[in-house]
Order: C-alpha cells, then sequence, then structure tokens
C-alpha cells in the first residue's frame, strides 16, 4: 500500500484506501480514524474528505462513530497504469525551500506531459543513518519506474546503489557514491567567495553552515576552506561554523565568534534563512553591513531582496537545471539507468552593498566595544 506524499493529498490518500481494499489489506471494515491517521501519516481533515470520496464511489458505508463498512472491493484492473517515478525526500514539498519547490513542480509537469506521474515520498528517515527500512518498504509497495533523491543523506545514496536501482540525484552525491546527478557547482562557488574576500583584504573569516550534512553544503565549505588556505597570504584564519535549526542556537555562535579577539570581519553562510538572522542580529548590535562585516550568501531567497542593505548572494539558474533533470528522469524512466554523469551549472553571482574592503582599525574598536557589550 502506497503511503500518500503528493499535494493532493486527499486524492492520494483515497488511492492508498482504494489500493488497500483491492488488495484485501481491510476486511469488513476499515480502521479507524486515529489508526488511519497514524497509519497513512496523515491529518484527520485530510482521511475524511479521501474517505467521503470513496464512500461517493459506493465503496464504503460512512457512519459518526462507527468504522467505515467496506461495501465492494475495488477491482485490481480499475487501477491506473500510469507510469511514476518516486521523488524521495526527508521533509514534504511545503518544507521545502522556493528554489527547491520551482524544480520540483518543473519536473511534475514535464513528466505528466510524457505520460509520467510523480509521486513525492517523504519520511525523516531518508535523511538520516537508518533509511533502509522505509526503503524496503517503498520498493516493496510501488511499482518505480525511476526514482529522484532530494536532500538525501549518504546511507540513503549508499543503499539505491547497493540495490542498482534506476536512480538520480537532484543534488551533489557524497564522494565514492556512483550515482548521476544534476545541482549547482557548489566547488566554483565556494571558491569564487573566497576570492571576493580575499580581494577586499579580509583574512578572518567565517563560514556558517547548517548542521543537515547535504553533500552540496560540504562541498561548498571544503572549496571555500581549501581556496583560502591555499592563497598564500599570511594570517589566513577561517573557521566552519555549524549551527542547528534554530535561529536562537544561531546566534549564540555568531555571538561566540565576536568575542573572540580577532572576531571575523566577514562571514559567507550558506543558507538564505541563517543569512537572514546573522544579518538582522548583527544591526541590533550596532554593527554595520559594509563598514563592519561584510557578508556574501551563498543561496538566494526572495526574502533577501527586502533586507536593507541588500545582501549579495548567487542566483541559481533554475529553469535548466529543472529542465536538465526532467529529460533525464525521462531517460531513466525510458531507457533504464543512466551512465554516470554529474552536471553541475554555475550560478550567477549579484554584488551587493553587504560586501567591502575590510573593517580599518576605527570599525575594529567597534567590534571590540561590541564584544565587551555582549560579555
Amino acid at each position: 500500500m502506497k503511503v500518500p506524499r503528493l499535494q493532493t493529498l486527499s486524492k492520494q490518500t483515497a488511492d492508498a484506501l482504494r489500493d488497500g481494499i483491492a488488495s484485501g489489506i481491510w476486511r469488513g471494515f476499515l480502521p479507524g480514524e486515529r489508526q488511519l491517521c497514524s497509519l497513512l501519516q496523515i491529518s484527520r481533515p485530510t482521511l475524511r474528505t479521501a474517505l467521503e470520496m470513496i464512500q461517493r464511489e459506493g465503496l464504503i458505508a460512512v457512519k459518526h462513530g462507527r468504522r467505515s463498512a467496506i461495501l465492494k472491493k475495488r477491482e485490481p484492473g480499475l487501477r491506473s497504469e500510469t507510469r511514476s517515478i518516486a521523488l524521495i525526500s526527508k521533509v514534504p514539498l511545503y518544507s521545502m525551500s522556493r528554489n527547491r519547490i520551482f524544480v520540483v513542480d518543473y519536473m511534475h509537469r514535464v513528466l505528466e506531459e510524457r505520460g509520467l506521474r510523480l509521486e513525492i515520498v517523504s519520511h525523516p528517515s531518508f535523511g538520516t543513518n537508518l533509511p533502509a527500512r522505509a526503503l524496503q518498504h517503498l520498493q516493496e509497495s510501488g511499482d518505480f519506474r525511476a526514482f529522484v533523491l532530494t536532500l538525501s543523506s549518504l546511507a540513503v545514496q549508499n543503499w539505491f546503489c547497493k540495490n542498482a536501482l534506476p536512480v538520480i540525484a537532484l543534488g551533489s552525491t557524497f564522494p565514492d557514491i556512483p550515482m548521476p546527478s544534476v545541482d549547482i557547482d557548489y566547488h566554483s562557488m565556494g571558491h569564487h567567495a573566497a576570492g571576493l574576500f580575499l580581494g577586499r583584504s579580509h583574512r578572518h573569516i567565517a563560514s556558517l553552515i547548517p548542521e543537515a550534512n547535504h553533500a552540496g553544503d560540504l562541498e561548498t565549505a571544503e572549496s571555500f576552506v581549501k581556496a583560502l588556505r591555499s592563497s598564500g597570504h599570511p594570517g589566513i584564519q577561517c573557521q566552519i561554523i555549524r549551527h542547528g535549526a534554530s535561529s536562537r542556537d544561531l546566534i549564540q555562535k555568531i555571538n561566540t565568534l565576536l568575542a573572540l579577539d580577532n572576531p571575523p570581519t566577514a562571514f559567507f553562510v550558506i543558507n538564505a534563512f541563517a543569512t537572514t538572522t546573522l544579518v538582522t542580529h548583527l544591526l541590533s548590535l550596532g554593527l554595520r553591513i559594509p563598514g563592519d562585516i561584510s557578508v556574501i550568501s551563498r543561496d538566494h531567497d526572495p526574502l533577501l531582496d527586502w533586507i536593507s542593505p541588500p545582501i549579495a548572494h548567487y542566483i541559481s539558474p533554475l529553469r535548466k537545471i529543472a529542465s536538465r533533470l526532467s529529460r533525464m528522469v525521462v531517460e531513466i524512466a525510458t531507457d533504464g539507468p543512466l551512465p554516470l554523469r554529474h552536471i553541475r551549472i554555475m550560478p550567477q553571482f549579484c554584488t551587493a552593498q553587504s560586501l567591502a574592503a575590510c573593517a580599518d582599525a576605527g570599525a575594529r574598536a567597534k567590534l571590540d566595544g561590541g564584544k565587551s557589550a555582549r560579555r
């Protein structure tokens, strides 16, 4: 039985209930609402909408306060023959970034035009080191022509390679993972950001990176640090700060950095929301951007467009990424597994007022004064 994970959740829940009835999982009566909600990982309003849908088809009789009675078994031959592609994610669609939602929506429309259905399958374990049970259940419960991985852990990528399934990654793969992928050129981006700071005489630089351990984030940080340390400039200090999902955790770590004897004069931030927290916190401390501290955001979100001063950032060519990925997914679904290819697309850098030459001695004194106040 397929667990519903699409935007049209009520419709997918109804499909899951029909499949369960047709396969004989339930006989006589459906389980109670609480049990069904837990099994299908949905809310009660979504379940009730789905029950109303299959009630109108004459499959069940719904009575208030009682379990729904199964009136007839849906014929297996009535099931859709549409070929399905599974998008595997640790979070549901509504929790993804705007950029990722754009790519998924574009891919959905392309696949639909070619008679392929995109099913979004999300589960928290897909971002952990123990995804095997959920992935095995997924493989057994659906007949998928191909799989697309996004926001996946190393364990998830290893599992798909071990089982030799037709798969492609929307995002970067971890080192030594033989899986085709489409993503931003994070290596070049990290190298480019380091050069921007070095060219403006910044020597004490910090990079803020989420703790989620996504392959693209790790690649960005590694390239950024390598470019700084191999530059040959004396006195280079680079600190990689890993932060959790809360703004409170991030602010605590920013304060720790600013309290150092030689606090950073520049920040390279991986996540756009973390950039927002950094900028607003620095301004609340009376620090000027870029007069005291320069900031570059690797990722862009429309929220950054409303920040003053404007923040330097990179813009991903989303349409190009979505188009290339969609063609490769259609190719996998039609012809089987692809040869190993890592498609990397360079984003466009948008300079802005948050990037300037390193703060002078007066600004450094101001930083030291702010450090004393925080203590």
